[in-house]
């Protein structure tokens, strides 16, 4: 009923932030614009008033009868209204969308095969039966036994310019948002060990397959990895 999309500029097309949410049912169309636009209950367009013609008599929650319905909030919502600014990148950055991904699918595959032999020390990224992803990245997760840490291999990357980057929050209860909750023991729960989310958290990285990325980059991002390695063994 819903797809998303996130235009932060490391993603497949880029606005410079924000993001767009997809659906084809009203109810649920005329929900999502009212939580980007402050939880407001009109649904009128931008620069267009009076759609409903009831503008000025409604009665809504406890508010005096006529209330300007313009000003009616009936969710709690949010600011989230792009630019012209924004849209006109977004609309040129989707012309380019379908090169970006065949790079990204050729840097993925590239790094897939030239990584193959690590596998004694690291876990590659699969893709499922019948799927064709339009990769994010490359998720490189490090063996409990590789004799290394995750950290260790990623600061080492790091260290020779090539940036990596955490799976985003691994398991989030363990942050410090999360501190005087655990404290009360109240306001969240939690079912099952967590125990692939604790792997993530600390065995798991990204590299990048962004675009823009050309061959010598390509093989000078093996070439490291494969060193740190060598020098483990």
């Amino acid at each position: 009923d819903i797809a998303t999309s996130s235009f932060y500029p490391p993603h497949h097309i880029t606005m410079g932030e924000g993001g767009a949410v997809y659906t084809n049912q009203p109810l649920l169309n005329q929900l999502v614009r009212s939580f980007r636009d402050w939880g407001r209950d009109c649904w009128c367009e931008p620069g267009h008033d009076g759609t409903c013609n009831h503008r000025y008599d409604g009665q809504y929650g406890e508010l005096p009868m006529g209330y300007d319905h313009k000003y009616v909030y009936s969710h709690f919502g949010f600011n989230l209204k792009a630019t012209d600014m924004q849209a006109a990148i977004g609309c040129a950055q989707l012309e380019k969308l379908e090169t970006f991904v065949k790079l990204r699918k050729e840097h993925w595959n590239y790094l897939r095969q030239e990584l193959a032999d690590t596998e004694e020390y690291l876990l590659l990224p699969e893709s499922e039966p019948n799927a064709e992803p339009s990769w994010f990245g490359f998720l490189i997760s490090v063996k409990e036994d590789a004799g290394f840490t995750r950290d260790e291999m990623a600061g080492y990357l790091e260290q020779h310019n090539i940036q990596t980057r955490n799976l985003f929050a691994g398991n989030i209860i363990k942050h410090p948002c999360f501190d005087e909750l655990r404290e009360n023991g109240t306001g969240y729960r939690v079912v099952g060990e967590l125990a692939n989310t604790d792997f993530v958290m600390n065995q798991t990285f990204w590299i990048g397959v962004y675009p823009l990325m050309n061959q010598a980059k390509m093989d000078y991002m093996v070439k490291i990895m494969k060193e740190f390695i060598a020098q483990k063994k």
